[in-house]
């Protein structure tokens, strides 16, 4: 009896949800339809050129936030917007700037007409979702030129799936950190040499240690990225996987844990966002000394920015971290299975191409931590000398750069 009662209220669930995205689809057609009927009435008396710019429609915390926030500052009078919802968790970071375009608001898909520029780093979300069947259509008529700002670096998976320039809508402009990057997206994903210009990340102008002035000082952050499927698990499900055991052994050490309490050091966890709904599992083992961070409490810019050492294992965060001369430890505790469970590919050797150090067990990495912090963080020439491989600027004028590229694109 009370599983037919919970397969009835499952099934009445499940009806809602698919009556309200129908309501969403129907609502969406008719915004885009109406915002195209407005824009052909009112296109030739808009003489400005128009920008949008987004990261998805939750986030403001990428190179799209840092490159809306640097042409508001420069350039208060451009007709740039940043396209974003109006229950993103990033919001109170916008509305300061002002010019904000809520997602799938009648002025959004009216602006998306209108848009010269579409400038985004993670493909066309501002396109909203559920434009019903219009939405293919949308994007063949789009007067506007796409630029992708990127969000990764790139070098750790092959993203040809995303990024080929047959596939990928925003393919005018690519947004590029070395000409090792660069090459990249002309060896493999089939765009020109005129497509991709080596800039710098707009976030990177933001990458500036402030490990000294943290609150928390003497900071070192745990940032695993997360695998395949990971984030469907059941609780009973991710308790058993190899990243939870390595995390929860990490923060078990005694022996670490009376080294923080010695030397006055903070050890924090922050969980991909595609897992952080895992966070919970770990309060139990926190302390005064060791914090499991929780996403819209903590930016991971502000983490990276403020840790003196990071810990993670394959993720893309190292390469923000080592621009900043910081040293970080790549912790492969489960190299072969993460390896030959991916479809993407690196374009590097994980154990011998990246700047920084690499361990694959537990003892080593323990005894790694203490070496590092009793050598007050030293950053080795070795390590500085392959970064330099990945980063063809390191001036905080990535922005102005970019800024100029976009302004050039006709």
């Amino acid at each position: 009896m009370i599983i037919f009662i919970h397969k009835k209220r499952l099934t009445v669930k499940l009806k809602k949800n698919k009556f309200s995205k129908l309501i969403n689809i129907i609502k969406n057609t008719i915004l885009s339809e109406v915002a195209r009927f407005h824009y052909f009435f009112i296109k030739n008396l808009k003489k400005e050129e128009i920008w949008l710019i987004c990261e998805t429609q939750f986030q403001a915390q990428e190179n799209g936030y840092y490159l809306f926030k640097w042409i508001r500052t420069n350039y208060p009078n451009l007709k740039v917007y940043y396209v974003i919802s109006k229950n993103a968790p990033n919001l109170e970071n916008l509305l300061k700037l002002e010019n904000i375009l809520y997602y799938e608001s009648y002025k959004q898909i009216l602006y998306l007409y209108l848009a010269k520029k579409l400038i985004s780093t993670h493909g066309l979300w501002i396109i909203p979702n559920e434009m019903g069947i219009l939405k293919k259509y949308t994007r063949k008529t789009l007067n506007a030129k796409g630029i992708m700002l990127n969000h990764g670096i790139g070098f750790l998976k092959n993203g040809k799936q995303y990024y080929d320039k047959k596939h990928f809508a925003l393919n005018n402009l690519i947004i590029s950190l070395s000409s090792k990057h660069k090459n990249i997206f002309t060896e493999y994903y089939g765009y020109d040499d005129k497509d991709i210009v080596v800039t710098g990340y707009p976030r990177f102008d933001d990458m500036i240690d402030e490990s000294d002035n943290s609150n928390l000082k003497n900071l070192i952050t745990i940032m695993p990225t997360y695998r395949d499927k990971e984030d469907n698990l059941s609780e009973d499900e991710f308790k058993k996987t190899n990243l939870f055991f390595a995390i929860k052994k990490i923060i078990s050490d005694n022996n670490l844990k009376s080294f923080l309490e010695k030397q006055n050091i903070f050890l924090g966890i922050y969980l991909h966002q595609n897992i952080q709904k895992y966070n919970y599992l770990f309060d139990s083992y926190s302390t005064e000394k060791i914090l499991i961070l929780k996403q819209g409490q903590y930016n991971v810019q502000k983490l990276l920015k403020e840790s003196k050492l990071l810990i993670t294992d394959y993720s893309s965060v190292l390469f923000d971290f080592v621009y900043m001369n910081k040293p970080f430890i790549s912790y492969q505790f489960d190299y072969d299975e993460f390896i030959n469970s991916r479809i993407d590919k690196a374009f590097l050797d994980f154990k011998s191409d990246l700047p920084g150090y690499v361990v694959n067990n537990h003892i080593d990495l323990i005894n790694l931590i203490f070496d590092i912090v009793n050598s007050n963080y030293y950053f080795p020439s070795e390590h500085k000398n392959k970064a330099k491989e990945f980063f063809r600027y390191n001036d905080q004028a990535n922005c102005y750069r970019v800024f100029q590229e976009i302004q050039k694109l006709r």
